[in-house]
Parts: structure tokens; sequence; C-alpha cells
């Protein structure tokens, strides 16, 4: 059953226009352009709107251009600038084949930018009958040496706002986590986390324990335990916590401890303690 329904808006007809949820509505050439600007990709190389798991997503395989997803609020001007800068999620440019990490819509207006177009959308979520009890609160079954345990599976009320203020507190945790997990961040096909001993170098950190603990500390503020290290990418992504910019960063501070020697200082440093041990 669809939970909500999808619009977009329709310049040439002056009316929303509804997503069938049956099948992809294509963010493409003709969609955005009608046709006009050759830049833009034509179906299925572009970003597009679908409808999976009851609920709507945001996808992209445009191998051009980033799109940017920003709310549609008051006073926000029409403009591919004004989306970007207030862009609270961002799909990278996908690698050839493949499409980058899809990001869920929540339910009000937004717009998407491409390149130098936007479209208006609106989400409306269908009013959700009760569900019934599940026993435990519906937390997932674990089990740890041999015995059974709890664990929630759902992200606290406040976890993108606690890991966003941690984030403009202390700007290594962000480019670290840019840093190890570029790849998914590229939008790479089987993304792989770079190896910490890596990010430690490039970022002239404490030590590989740098990286788990800041791993450690970010689920802590997003379940308020330990155990969702899988999750943990797929959420600071699809909430927009990191981003192709915060990667761009992490890289340009690892470029210039290449070009200072301060990389190899560091490779020497963690050589003498391994052989310390």
């Amino acid at each position: 059953m669809t939970t909500g329904r999808l619009f977009l808006w329709s310049a040439a007809l002056s009316e929303w226009v509804s997503c069938p949820p049956d099948e992809i509505t294509w963010l493409d050439r003709r969609m955005l352009s009608d046709d006009e600007d050759l830049t833009l990709h034509r179906a299925p190389r572009c970003a597009g709107l679908r409808y999976v798991h009851h609920r709507w997503e945001l996808f992209s395989r445009d191998t051009t251009y980033r799109i940017y997803l920003a709310p549609d609020e008051a006073g926000t001007p029409l403009s591919a600038a004004a989306v970007e800068r207030t862009a609270c999620h961002v799909l990278p440019v996908a690698p050839a084949r493949y499409e980058a990490l899809p990001v869920t819509l929540a339910e009000g207006s937004w717009l998407v930018s491409v390149g130098r177009w936007v479209l208006r959308l609106r989400l409306e979520l269908a009013a959700r009958p009760p569900a019934p009890p599940v026993p435990d609160g519906g937390k997932q079954v674990t089990t740890r040496a041999a015995t059974v345990v709890r664990r929630g599976g759902e992200p606290g009320e406040d976890a993108v706002a606690r890991v966003r203020g941690y984030f403009a507190r202390n700007a290594m945790a962000r480019l670290t986590m840019a840093y190890y997990y570029q790849e998914f961040i590229r939008g790479l096909a089987a993304p792989q986390t770079v190896p910490m001993i890596n990010v430690v170098i490039a970022l002239d950190l404490s030590g590989e324990g740098a990286v788990s603990d800041y791993k450690k500390l970010l689920q802590g503020f997003i379940w308020k335990e330990r155990g969702h290290a899988r999750d943990l990418a797929d959420f600071l992504l699809a909430n927009g916590l990191l981003t192709p910019a915060d990667l761009d960063e992490a890289r340009q501070v690892a470029a210039e401890n290449e070009r200072n020697g301060v990389c190899e200082i560091a490779r020497q440093r963690l050589q003498y303690r391994q052989k310390g041990k």
C-alpha cells in the first residue's frame, strides 16, 4: 500500500503533477529543460524519483552533475545557487554504470537542482493506522557470548542535530570520517572503507585508535549505543552529514600534509611504535 504521494511542479502546465509509484520519474533532459540543455543526460543516465520499500527516494546515475536537495522554504530563491547553498543532501556524481547512494524523501516541500535547473517537489504522507503491539518494543534480537540481548535499531530523534553540532565543533572528526568513508561518498560500487592506518597518516592523527574512537562516539550520538558500525556510513550520508565538499576538504588536507612532509613523519612515528611493541 502506498503511504505517500509525491508531486512535482510542472512549469508547462502551471500545476502539480503526481508521480506514479509504479514507475520511475526521470529528472532527465526533457523534464528539466524541454530538451534545450544538451549537457543534461537522458534516462536512465540521470537522476530520478522512485517508490521502493514504502518510501520515496531521490537517486542519481548522473555522471556529470551532483544532485542537490534543499527544503523549499518561504523566501528561498528558485535558483540552483540557492539550492546548493541551502542543501541538506548532496548526491555525488555517479561512477559509470552505477548510481549514488539514494536519499529518502521526508514529508514536505523540496527543491532539487541538477546543473542550473531546479525542480520543485511536494511529498504528502498518508495517515498510518496504529501499528500492532510488538514484543520488546520492536527491538532486534542479537546474541553476545551466547546471551540473548535486545538492541534498538532506530536513531534517536536528535541524532542528526547532535552529529551536526559535534562536527561543527570538531572539524578533524568530520574530515576523518569523510576520508575514511570516501568510497561511500563517491558512490562507488561495493565501497570499502579506507584502511585506518592510511587515514591516520594522511590526516596526522594520534594513532589508529583515533578513527575507532570517532566511530564509537558517533554511534553513541546516533543510537546511544555501540554495535551499529555497518549503519554509520549510510546514516551520515543519507542525512547530509558527510558530503563531497567534506571529502574535498579532507583530501586537500591530506595533500598538504604530504607536500609538507607531515605524512612521512607520521609514517616514521607509527613504524617506531610498532617496533617498540
